[in-house]
């Protein structure tokens, strides 16, 4: 079998969570080489997983390795950046991890430089591949409750960080559908940051897809939170506990349980069948996460344009960004901090 050599842009701890499941594959994946602007980090993760060689520069590492596979674990607001960087190497492979970006301009240009070079792009909405997701799909498309109406989502975190998640999550079970329109509401009156990217202080979404089902995503909203499946449809409903599903409907004796089974793979193990050519595409693929963030964008610019966002639209910046500089979110309350590392 063929082993793709890998490279890691970023050292930090998700970095970790990346090398230690390429290390479930040692006969598909070798990691090489991986570059971090910080040198201690860089040479703690080539000790901890036995790689040869490390950069404190990743353009350097793209030009002086033979790589097959760059996986990006770097903070949101460089991934575009790395990736074209990436793509341009001739690598075969590019795992980035999420969110994608910031604005659809980045995503884009992700995109268009993977499709120029003939790279796969993988975005690390790693948990498509949980069991009871796909399992909510299969049981949506059989009709178990009919047509779906509504998803609620409440959730916590920043919009970029867990929404990026529940958004992905809820465009797979629903079967990946087209968005059709978004209407959104945004709070900012500290000086939130996540990962070094300004967020919101809260915010809400009202996302409708083509099939007319409509997702309610609250983000950072007050308690509770919700983080489970909850979904209305024309002939029931359905909603998760724990690690199963139950549904009822106008033909069930109660609630019906379901225990979802796990089809085996992972999102590095389905990333070795597409490279290899076994399969014609991975469930992680770039354009769908891109589909996300248009989705996250949106409901920033229905905040921005006053009003509901029919997709696609065309703003290819950060409406959050554009918002915070134009002066529409003034900080209140002073004194900026980062919900994911101190400053």
């Amino acid at each position: 079998m063929a082993t793709y050599r890998v490279g890691i842009v970023g050292c930090g701890g998700i970095a970790h969570f990346h090398g230690q499941n390429y290390g479930r594959y040692v006969d598909d994946f070798q990691i090489v080489a991986a570059t971090d602007i910080n040198q201690e980090s860089v040479d703690k993760y080539c000790q901890e997983f036995n790689v040869m060689t490390g950069y404190t520069d990743y353009e350097k590492m793209l030009s002086q390795e033979d790589l097959d596979v760059v996986t990006v674990c770097t903070w949101q607001g460089t991934h575009s950046e790395i990736t074209v960087a990436a793509a341009e190497s001739g690598v075969k492979g590019i795992l980035c991890e999420k969110p994608m970006t910031t604005s659809l301009g980045e995503a884009d240009a992700m995109i268009k430089a993977c499709d120029k070079h003939n790279v796969k792009l993988v975005i690390g909405h790693q948990r498509r591949f949980e069991a009871l997701y796909p399992e909510t799909c299969r049981l949506l498309a059989d009709g178990v409750i009919g047509d779906p109406v509504s998803i609620v989502r409440r959730v916590g975190s920043g919009l970029l960080n867990w929404g990026t998640h529940v958004i992905d999550l809820t465009r797979q079970i629903l079967g990946d559908p087209a968005t059709s329109w978004v209407i959104g509401q945004v709070e900012r009156k500290t000086d939130r940051y996540e990962r070094r990217c300004r967020i919101e202080d809260l915010c809400m979404g009202l996302i409708c897809f083509e099939n007319d089902a409509r997702l309610i995503l609250e983000i950072d909203m007050p308690k509770p939170h919700l983080n489970t499946i909850f979904v209305q449809g024309t002939n029931g409903v359905m909603t998760s506990e724990g690690n199963k599903l139950k549904f009822l409907n106008d033909q069930s004796n109660g609630w019906e349980i379901v225990e979802p089974k796990s089809d085996g793979r992972d999102l590095w193990s389905e990333f070795k069948l597409w490279l290899d050519g076994e399969i014609e595409t991975h469930r992680c693929d770039g354009r769908q996460a891109r589909a996300t963030v248009e989705i996250m964008m949106a409901i920033y610019e229905s905040v921005r344009t006053r009003g509901l966002v029919r997709i696609p639209f065309q703003t290819q910046e950060s409406p959050l960004e554009l918002l915070i500089d134009s002066g529409m979110l003034p900080v209140e309350k002073p004194g900026k901090y980062d919900i994911r590392v101190p400053f």
